[in-house]
C-alpha cells in the first residue's frame, strides 16, 4: 500500500507540475516552439551544414579531386601547401609533430582545423604568428595534446564512419577517463565531431592518411558533469536537486551520459517547491525527493547524444524509472529541440554540445515532465 500511495503521488507531482506549467505558457523571457517550429530548425541546420560545405568545397575545389601529386606528399607537406592550413602548420611545428606526422609509416587520419577555426581560440592560439611566438612550455605542452587530439592512428575516411553515433580514440595521451575519445555524429551523411566541429571536406589523400577538413579546433575535455555544473551559476538549481536526490555523485566519475541540464530559470516556472535552490534545498518530505529524483533521470540518458544525433522526431531513451520514459528530440548543429511526454511544447538546446569528460551537457530552457 505505502509503495502504490508513493507511485500516485509520484504521478500526481508529475501531473500537477504539468498543469501549472500549462497554465501559464508565457513563464520566462523564451518563446514556446511547437514540433512544426522544431521540425523546421531542423531542416535548416541540415541545410545550413550542406551550404556551408559547398561555399567551402566551391572556394577550394582541389579538395574534392583525387590530385595525384598530393597523394605523393606526407600529411605536414599536403597542410603546407595550403594557406588556410598555415595556423595549423605553426602548431604543428612549434610541437615537435612535424616529424611524426611526416613519417612514411603512419597511414594516420587529422581533422585539420583551418585558420578561420584557429581565429576562434584566445590568443596566442588564434593565428600562425602568435602560435610561432609561444615560448611557454606549459602551452606548448597543451597545444601539443590539442593537436594530438585531431589525430587517429589508422587512416579512416568518411565512408568508413558509421551512420548514427560512434567514438575513437585519438593519438592524444589519456590524462583521464574520455578526455582523448573523438565523437563522431554521421547523419544523412554530414559527419560532425565532438557535436560541434563539421567537416567541411573529407577525404584529402596523402602519401602517409588522409585529412579531413574542420571548421572548429577540437578542445578535449578536462571537467566532469558534476564539475562543469557546479561552477555554473545558471545551474544553482539543477545542483541542489541533484544534491537533494543523491544523484550528484553519478556524474562525478566514469561515465557516458548525456544531460539536458535545465536553468534556473527553467525550475523558476515550477510551482513551489521545486522552483529554486534554496526551496529545493529545503525539502523533507521524501515522497517530493523520489518524484524529484525521477523526473531528474528523465533528464539524462545513458549513451551520449550531441545535438547532430537528436534525429527527426526520435525517441530518445533516459534512465527514469517506466516504458515512457523517452523523450522526443529534433537535430541542430549549435543548438537542438527537445520535448518530454507531459511537455506541451519543446525546450530549446541552447547551448548545444558542452563536453565533459564522462558526457555530453545540453542546456535547456524548461523541465522536462515525464
Amino acid at each position: 500500500m505505502k509503495k502504490l500511495l508513493r507511485s500516485f503521488f509520484t504521478g500526481s507531482l508529475a501531473l500537477f507540475l504539468f498543469s501549472s506549467c500549462q497554465k501559464d505558457s508565457t513563464v520566462g523571457s523564451v518563446p514556446e516552439t511547437d514540433e512544426m517550429q522544431a521540425k523546421s530548425a531542423a531542416n535548416l541546420a541540415v541545410e545550413k551544414a550542406k551550404t556551408d560545405m559547398g561555399i567551402f568545397q566551391r572556394q577550394f575545389p582541389e579538395f574534392a579531386m583525387e590530385v595525384q601529386a598530393r597523394q605523393n606528399k606526407n600529411i605536414v607537406q599536403v597542410a603546407s601547401s595550403y594557406s588556410i592550413f598555415s595556423s595549423l602548420v605553426s602548431a604543428v611545428v612549434k610541437t615537435g609533430l612535424a616529424g611524426t606526422l611526416s613519417d612514411p609509416a603512419l597511414n594516420a587520419t587529422v581533422f585539420a582545423p583551418t585558420d578561420a577555426a584557429f581565429a576562434k581560440l584566445p590568443a596566442p592560439f588564434n593565428n600562425a604568428a602568435n602560435i610561432s611566438a609561444i615560448i611557454d612550455q606549459s602551452q606548448i605542452d597543451a597545444l601539443r595534446n590539442i593537436l594530438l587530439y585531431h589525430a587517429l592512428g589508422s587512416a579512416v575516411y568518411s565512408n568508413q564512419i558509421a551512420s548514427g553515433r560512434s567514438s575513437v580514440a585519438s593519438l592524444k595521451p589519456a590524462g583521464s577517463t574520455n578526455d582523448n575519445t573523438l565523437y563522431l555524429s554521421n547523419t544523412f551523411g554530414i559527419i560532425v565531431v565532438n557535436g560541434k566541429s563539421l567537416v567541411l571536406a573529407p577525404n584529402v589523400r596523402a602519401s602517409n592518411g588522409v585529412i579531413h577538413v574542420i571548421d572548429d579546433v577540437l578542445l578535449p575535455p578536462s571537467q566532469t558533469i558534476a564539475e562543469i555544473a557546479i561552477t555554473n551559476p545558471a545551474f544553482s538549481s539543477l545542483v541542489a536537486a541533484l544534491v537533494k536526490t543523491n544523484l550528484a555523485t553519478v556524474f562525478t566519475g566514469a561515465g557516458d551520459f548525456s544531460v539536458f541540464a535545465p536553468t534556473d530559470a527553467a525550475f523558476a516556472q515550477l510551482p513551489v517547491p521545486f522552483n529554486s535552490a534554496a526551496n529545493i534545498s529545503a525539502i523533507t518530505d521524501q515522497a517530493q525527493i523520489d518524484a524529484l529524483a525521477n523526473i531528474l533521470k528523465y533528464h539524462v540518458t545513458g549513451s551520449r547524444y550531441f545535438a547532430w544525433d537528436l534525429g527527426f522526431n526520435s525517441r530518445i531513451t533516459t534512465i527514469a524509472a517506466g516504458t515512457n520514459n523517452q523523450l522526443i528530440g529534433y537535430l541542430g548543429l549549435d543548438r537542438g529541440y527537445v520535448k518530454g511526454n507531459q511537455n506541451p511544447r519543446f525546450s530549446v538546446i541552447n547551448p548545444a554540445n558542452i563536453l565533459a569528460t564522462n558526457g555530453v551537457i545540453h542546456v535547456i530552457d524548461k523541465v522536462l515532465l515525464p
